[in-house]
């Protein structure tokens, strides 16, 4: 993914898709701008307890991981910042 690439929602995010705009420009990444690789986790929490720092027993990978936000002029000559993993390049420049 790159500046000036041709982009649209992808088919797995149908709640962002916008049929008066399903394409949209690359102008800008942000790149690492959400999420983290890691992140403290309590393997033995219950429902309806108290949580407290002293309780992570481990560190585990996230489910999405780190990912950019991009800048996507859209077809209706709307700018709107999206997050990479739901854009799908459909044409590189």
């Amino acid at each position: 993914m790159n500046v000036g690439d041709l982009v649209r929602i992808r088919a797995t995010r149908p709640e962002l898709y916008n049929p008066a705009s399903p394409y949209g420009f690359i102008l800008r990444i942000d790149h690492q701008f959400y999420g983290s690789n890691t992140a403290y986790k309590i393997s033995h929490a219950e429902r309806g307890k108290c949580l407290r720092p002293g309780m992570v027993d481990m560190i585990a990978k996230t489910a999405d991981g780190i990912r950019d936000r991009v800048l996507v002029l859209w077809t209706d000559m709307e700018y709107r910042y999206e997050e990479s993993i739901n854009l799908e390049v459909v044409s590189e420049c």
